[in-house]
C-alpha cells in the first residue's frame, strides 16, 4: 500500500494547519479561560454559535467532555433519588454512570436489530417512576426517533439524546440531538469531531438552558468575567467548562463535520456493496441509511460459533479493528462490573440503598436482557476509518469478502 492506513479516530484524520493556527492564536493572546483573560475570549462562544447554526437549535453549551455533558444534562433535568432512567444495553459506561451519579436507578432496555433502543421494549420498561429516556445513537447510526418520541410523548417523559457516536447523523432529514428535550455530543479523540476532550449540549428549551449553564459550571451564569450572583438560577455546579484551547480545535473541526461524515459513510457503503450477496453474514438494520455517519460496520452471523470463526478469520486476514460485540468492553451492559455488582457511590450504599429507590429493584448481569445478549453473541463490529482511499477500501472489502464467503 502506498498510502498510510488512516487511524481509527475519525476527526484526527482531518487535523490540519487550520487547527494548529487556531490553537497558536489562543496561546499568543494568552486567553485560555472561556470567560475572562488578558484579552476577550472568543473561541468557546464562537463554537457555541457554530453549534446552534449546525444543528439548527436555539441554545448550545460547550463543556469539558461528553461525560460531563451527560452529567450536566441530567442534573439540570432534576434527575435524582426516586427517579428511574431508561437506557439501552448497548451504550458507553458514561451513560449509565451519569444516572448512578445522580442517585437515580438505571433501567435497561433491549436493543433491536438496529442495535439501538427498541421502541417496543421501551414501552414495557416504563413505570410510574420513569423520569427520563436516554436514546443512544450507537456506532454511528440514528435510533428510530419517530417511534421513540411517540412513546415518550404519550407518557409525558423527556428524552435525552446521546449523540456521542453519531455526530452529524440524521433521522428523516432532521439532525440527531434535536428530537428530545436535550441532546449531547462528545468531542473526545474517538469522535467524528474532536478536540481531544470536550462536549456539547444542545436544546430548544428556553427554561432548561439557564439550568444547563448553572449545572455545568459554578451553579449560575457569568457576567463581566465573574459569576453573576443576581442570576435567578442558583444550582450546585460541576466545573465542566471547556477551555479556549479546546474551543479553538473544535471550532475548526465542527466546520469539517459534513466532509468527515460524507467520506466515512461513502466508504462504508462501498464496502457493504462489495460484501453483498454473502449468505454467511448480514448487516445491522439501519433506521435511516441516509442519516448514518458511517464509523462502524456491524456484521451479524447466524450463530455464536459462526461469529467466532468469522472474527478470527477477519483478524488473521489483517482486517483492522474488528471485535466481537460481546467482548466490546464497557459498551456492553453486562461487561460493566460496577453496574452488574451495583457498586455504590459511597459507604451509605447509594443509589441502590436509598429509601427513595426501594421500589426500583433491577438486575444487570448477563441474562437481564436476553434479546440483546443473543445479538451481541453473534455479531462483530468493524471500524471504518474516515479517510480511506479507493485502493484501501478495495483492499479492506477484498480481505473481508475472502474470509466471509468461506464460512
Amino acid at each position: 500500500m502506498k498510502d498510510r492506513w488512516p487511524v481509527q479516530f475519525p476527526g484526527i484524520n482531518w487535523l490540519g494547519e487550520e487547527e494548529e493556527a487556531a490553537v497558536l492564536d489562543v496561546l499568543r493572546r494568552g486567553t485560555l479561560f472561556r470567560y475572562d483573560g488578558p484579552e476577550t475570549p472568543t473561541q468557546v462562544q464562537r463554537l457555541e454559535q457554530l453549534a446552534r447554526e449546525t444543528y439548527g437549535v436555539r441554545h448550545a453549551l460547550a463543556v469539558s467532555s461528553g461525560t460531563g455533558a451527560l452529567f450536566t444534562a441530567m442534573s439540570a433535568l432534576g434527575i435524582g433519588p426516586g427517579c428511574e432512567v431508561i437506557i439501552p444495553t448497548f451504550m458507553w459506561v458514561a451513560t449509565v454512570g451519569a444516572v448512578v451519579h445522580c442517585n437515580a436507578i438505571p433501567v435497561l432496555c433491549e436493543v433491536d436489530d438496529s442495535f439501538n433502543l427498541d421502541p417496543e421494549d421501551l414501552e414495557r420498561r416504563i413505570t410510574k417512576r420513569t423520569r427520563l429516556i436516554v436514546a443512544v445513537h450507537m456506532a454511528g447510526t440514528p435510533c428510530d426517533m419517530g417511534r421513540i418520541m411517540e412513546v415518550a410523548d404519550r407518557h409525558g417523559i423527556p428524552v435525552l439524546e446521546d449523540c456521542a457516536q453519531c455526530n452529524g447523523g440524521t433521522f428523516g432529514g432532521q439532525m440527531v440531538g434535536t428530537f428530545g428535550k436535550v441532546g449531547i455530543f462528545s468531542l473526545q479523540m474517538n469522535k467524528n469531531v474532536t478536540a481531544g476532550e470536550g462536549g456539547l449540549i444542545i436544546t430548544n428549551d428556553d427554561e432548561l438552558y439557564p439550568r444547563l449553564i448553572g449545572a455545568h459550571d459554578v451553579g449560575t451564569s457569568w457576567k463581566g468575567g465573574q459569576p453573576d450572583e443576581s442570576d435567578p438560577v442558583q444550582l450546585w455546579g460541576q466545573g465542566r467548562r471547556l477551555s479556549e484551547l479546546g474551543g479553538a480545535v473544535a471550532n475548526v473541526q465542527l466546520r469539517k463535520l459534513s466532509t468527515v461524515v460524507n467520506h466515512m459513510r461513502s466508504s462504508k457503503e462501498r464496502i457493504k456493496a462489495a460484501l453483498s450477496g454473502l449468505r454467511s453474514v448480514s448487516f445491522r438494520r439501519l433506521n435511516d441509511a441516509a442519516g448514518d455517519t458511517g464509523p462502524f460496520l456491524i456484521l451479524v452471523f447466524e450463530d455464536t460459533h459462526a461469529a467466532e470463526r468469522g472474527i478470527k478469520g477477519l483478524q488473521k486476514a489483517g482486517v483492522r479493528h474488528v471485535i466481537g460485540l460481546s467482548d466490546y468492553g464497557l459498551h456492553i451492559y453486562s461487561n460493566i462490573r460496577a453496574l452488574t455488582r451495583k457498586v455504590p457511590l459511597s459507604p451509605a450504599g447509594n443509589p441502590w440503598a436509598l429509601s427513595e429507590n426501594a421500589n426500583s429493584v433491577y438486575e444487570y448481569g448477563k441474562g437481564a436482557c436476553p434479546v440483546s445478549d443473543d445479538l451481541f453473541s453473534r455479531s462483530a463490529i468493524v471500524t471504518i476509518p474516515s479517510r480511506l482511499s479507493q485502493e484501501q477500501e478495495e483492499q479492506m472489502a477484498e480481505s473481508m469478502r475472502s474470509v466471509l464467503k468461506s464460512l
